[in-house]
């Protein structure tokens, strides 16, 4: 597993910071358009930071959606989807394993052969754990969206209660001044007919 890594580790990747240069947007529309794909389910590298490391093909995809999105004025949901839909990532895996793939010699030895049986089992399991890993991102975005519908909900609820508060306490204010006003009346009443 630790020769896949390396080997992947190998290929050159771009910071945020660099590809938002190349495409003329600022680093925050690029962490947006990144999410955005990532819904859709795109993946891509991260570092051990877990910030987002960019490959030749993140940025072609990038490209693509910044085409769709600015050039021929795709919504971006739409965008995002199509570039999914394209095989972008299933390419990713493909062009993943084709870098990770051993150089073929013209004679196949029995060595050989269980070398490639090895980084063949290797490959597996790293597609399994991104598999999982796109799962588990899935999971976690499903339960976000959970929590925001819920304190959405929430913050509607308390802000109908304050509202109401509030216009109980108007009203009730209205008629204490509506009391104060009849007694004030009803006393000067009594005092000019005590007076005559």
């Amino acid at each position: 597993m630790g020769d896949v890594i390396e080997l992947v580790a190998r290929e050159r990747t771009y910071s945020g910071r660099e590809v938002a240069e190349m495409l003329g947007i600022g680093a925050s529309t690029l962490r947006k358009w990144s999410m955005l794909l990532e819904q859709h389910g795109y993946w891509f590298l991260r570092d051990n930071q877990n910030r987002r490391e960019y490959r030749q093909m993140d940025v072609s995809c990038l490209t693509r959606f910044y085409e769709l999105t600015k050039d021929q004025l795709i919504p971006q949901e739409e965008a995002a989807q199509m570039i999914v839909s394209q095989n972008y990532t299933g390419a990713a895996h493909r062009e993943t394993a084709v870098a990770l793939a051993p150089v073929a010699h013209p004679v196949a030895t029995e060595d050989t052969l269980e070398a490639l049986d090895a980084i063949d089992e290797k490959l597996h399991a790293l597609a399994l754990h991104v598999k999982q890993q796109d799962e588990n991102q899935q999971a976690l975005l499903a339960r976000l969206e959970k929590q925001e519908a819920y304190i959405r909900s929430s913050l509607k609820e308390r802000d109908r209660r304050l509202t109401k508060a509030m216009s109980d306490i108007m009203d009730a204010k209205v008629q204490l001044a509506k009391l104060k006003d009849a007694e004030r009346k009803t006393s000067i009443w009594h005092k000019l007919f005590r007076l005559s």
